[in-house]
Order: C-alpha cells, then structure tokens, then sequence
C-alpha cells in the first residue's frame, strides 16, 4: 500500500473507524460518505508507505468541495488531526486519497493564472456595461457531474451588469480548464467549459442573451493566453500531470481550507 487513512466518528481517534487503502497503482482513491458515515467525521488520520509521499484530503461536500481537512506526509510519516475544528465537525461528506511522487514540480495556478486573466478580462469588458466585482476565484474542481472523467481548473469571475436607469445586476462566469499531457509528455491546456449566470429579474433573460456569447467567446482567448503561459514548459517533458485543491499544501503537516482558497498543479518528471 502507499496510502493508508483513518476515519473516526469521535474527536481523539475514538468511535466508530472507517479505513482506506490506496496502493502504488493509482493516483486517486474518491470517498463519497453516506448513510450513517455522512456528517459525522470528527477525527482522521493517515500513513504513506511504499516510496510514495501522499496527501489525504476530507471535504464538507460531497462533490470534493467546500471546506476541505488535509493531511500532508513524507513517505514513513504519520498525519493526523485530533479533531478537525468547530467548521469541519461533523460535516466531512467526500474525500480523496492522493499518491505523490518524489520528483515533483508543483504549481501554484493562481499565482500564474490571476494577472493574466483579469488583464485580459478587463480588456474584454472595457467599454461596456459590464465590469469585474473583486478578484477571480481560482480553485480544482474534481470529476464534476456534468464531465465525471476530468478534474479542472476553474477561473470564477463574479460581474456586475450596469443597467441606464435601472438597478445594476450581479452576474458570474466561470471557465473550467482542462491541463493533460500530449504524446510528447508536453503540457497543454484548454477552455472546456464555460458557465454563465445573470441573476434573476425583469431583464435577466435580455442581459443573459446579451452576455453569454460573448463570455463564451472570450473562452477562446483565455485558452491562447493559457498556451502562451504553457509554453513555458515546452521544453519539458513530463510523464504524468495532476491537480490537488488548494494552494501548494505545506510540507508535512496539515491545514483547513476552502477548495476555492487555490489550485495546484503537478507535474512529474
């Protein structure tokens, strides 16, 4: 085994216990609680073994997001949280189990991403009637329902939608991206999905027609934008890619998180 996990329904490692393997052939293991499981983790603790460092993350959802407990280990190390935190008790609802190699590159895509994309961003609204409220949330969406096969980086900008003689509307994009490596072991990436959202009201359908085509649109030059950071790697040949939630986790120890706190990617050499 590499990683090995341990659920308890009591703070301090007491009550029932849930336990879960993941061995050296996977690099995910998913874990959707329910039932008498579902809400009920106060306490967890886990191992890495077999040449593997390894991640261990409980989250509030369960999709694999809202808050997340995560566990962080050096191969031979134990993690543990006593008690995960007035948050996080009695809420875990999914988990993942994580393989992590020893010759990693580990990325922080909101560090690489964010100025890139609220420049381009308000280039593209300028002019209009539209306009960026606050920064972009950017954060690992896992297996979501509507493409259960892939995990994404997810760039969420809200939007406010100025109306002449009317009440301003809130509004929201949200550009998933989907990271993978070619043939060539080469990193690229892509706009996959785009979601868009108008708040409801006498004119949302008019602002929502008027707005969506051109955020969708917009979804092509975000991904040249992604590829001209991209080929930064281009000379770097890779044999496996991919995401943790959050930021870069600390070295072996733990923290407590919202998912859309950061996005990290790895790359393995």
């Amino acid at each position: 085994m590499a990683v090995y996990s341990e659920f308890y329904k009591d703070i301090n490692f007491g009550g029932a216990l849930e336990t879960f393997t993941l061995d050296d052939n996977w690099r995910y293991w998913r874990i959707h609680f329910t039932g008498n499981w579902n809400d009920t983790i106060s306490s967890l603790r886990a191992n890495a073994y077999a040449g593997y460092n390894g991640n261990v993350y409980a989250f509030s959802d369960g999709n694999f997001m809202g808050r997340f407990a995560a566990l962080n280990m050096d191969e031979g190390w134990t993690s543990w949280w006593s008690y995960v935190g007035d948050a996080m008790n009695d809420t875990v609802s999914s988990a993942i189990l994580v393989n992590r190699n020893k010759n990693e590159l580990v990325i922080d895509v909101k560090q690489q991403v964010e100025s890139v994309f609220i420049s381009g961003m308000d280039d593209a609204l300028k002019g209009t009637q539209v306009s960026r409220r606050g920064d972009p949330r950017i954060y690992t969406t896992l297996w979501p329902g509507y493409d259960p096969t892939k995990k994404f980086v997810s760039i969420e900008q809200d939007l406010t939608v100025s109306v002449p003689y009317w009440f301003d509307y809130d509004a929201q994009v949200r550009y998933d991206v989907y990271l993978y490596l070619n043939g060539g072991g080469s990193v690229q990436g892509y706009v996959a999905w785009v979601y868009v959202w108008v708040e409801g009201g006498i004119l949302s359908g008019d602002i929502f027609s008027s707005l969506q085509p051109k955020l969708v649109a917009g979804a092509s030059t975000l991904t040249g934008k992604l590829q001209s950071l991209l080929a930064a790697f281009g000379s770097f040949k890779f044999s496996s890619l991919y995401l943790l939630p959050g930021p870069p986790p600390p070295h072996a120890a733990g923290e407590i998180l919202d998912v859309k706190s950061g996005s990290t990617l790895v790359l393995v050499h």
